[in-house]
């Protein structure tokens, strides 16, 4: 990406406030993750707006779309989308807001690069988690438990239900923007590739198929965690709030919608996530090795994101399902 072909960012007029029909969230403006680039090479860039609390610019697009980085966690996320939302000088009364980029999944969800529509999205960090080793009285956890055997329907489980709850940390996203966007991302060509494929078949779980569109839960943590002792309690968790299997897992997205809810806007919230890693290692690979995929699995995550996304803003802004264009509301 030329970045020297955008327009120079210009300090945002409250005056003369900028009013997107959508607002596109990428993480990240950097490589190897660079979900960002796609959005300014394949859009014509009209107009750039540094706005405080932003860590990048917020660049407008001839389609009226606007595209800015929230950066990596549920921090940064949640800083950025209230910086938009509070500022006089954006107005997204009338704009739907989607969170665009990569994700981990579990080797049998879907194969790589395959895009995922989350229904509902999960907080990972809302939990107990306890260490009972050496416990008296409850016998402890044994070796064997602590390496990954653990039952998690026992008592001896080392996750649980946070005791003060004054709500299950999911939200269920709108039916009707869901809906309006898996109809519009069913249409979309997704790229292949036979370099990440081959990495994808060292998985004995992954499909044989290339990418697809899929829906489901995607759990939001600032934890990196990897491996299938850890995905066993990432789905323990999804049951207990009745939105298992999960699909997809990232890191900013559960912040996201929070700031939205807490504006009244977390009706017209999407998360797009194309897979670009399994959650565990392949047989003979380490968690290290496995734990960022490959660059040919992150490209191809990248490339079809933005794909699915563009094509799902542009049927919500053409269609409109919560009618708030125009309306202020």
């Amino acid at each position: 990406m030329d970045t020297t072909a955008l327009p120079e960012p210009r300090p945002v007029d409250p005056a003369d406030p900028v009013c997107p029909a959508a607002l596109v969230l990428p993480a990240v403006a950097d490589p190897p993750l660079n979900e960002r680039g796609p959005w300014l090479d394949r859009h014509e860039i009209v107009d750039a707006v540094t706005v405080p609390g932003l860590a990048t610019p917020l660049y407008l697009t001839a389609e009226d779309v606007a595209v800015t980085t929230t950066s990596i966690g549920k921090s940064d996320a949640a800083t950025t989308t209230t910086a938009l939302l509070s500022t006089p000088a954006v107005d997204l009364r009338s704009a739907y807001i989607v969170s665009a980029g990569i994700g981990g999944a579990p080797p049998a969800t879907a194969a790589l690069g395959s895009v995922a529509l989350a229904d509902a999205v999960v907080d990972w960090d809302r939990k107990h988690r306890w260490d009972r080793a050496g416990e008296t009285g409850s016998g402890g956890l044994t070796p064997e438990e602590m390496s990954g055997a653990t039952d998690l329907d026992s008592d001896d489980r080392p996750i649980d239900l946070l005791n003060y709850r004054p709500r299950d940390y999911v939200w269920q996203l709108d039916d009707r923007v869901v809906e309006t966007a898996v109809d519009a991302a069913q249409e979309v060509a997704l790229g292949e590739d036979p370099v990440a494929k081959e990495y994808q078949q060292t998985y004995p779980t992954a499909p044989a198929s290339g990418p697809i569109v899929t829906t489901g839960t995607t759990v939001t943590g600032d934890e990196f965690w990897h491996g299938p002792r850890f995905a066993r309690e990432v789905e323990w968790l999804c049951e207990q709030y009745d939105v298992a299997p999960y699909t997809t897992t990232q890191m900013e997205d559960v912040a996201t919608v929070t700031a939205l809810e807490r504006f009244d806007r977390a009706d017209r919230y999407l998360s797009i996530r194309a897979i670009a890693n399994y959650d565990r290692s392949a047989p003979g690979e380490s968690v290290e090795e496995s734990f960022d995929g490959t660059e040919a699995t992150l490209d191809l995550a990248i490339d079809n994101a933005e794909r699915v996304g563009s094509a799902v803003v542009a049927r919500l802004v053409a269609d409109d399902p919560l009618e708030i264009a125009d309306t202020g509301n």
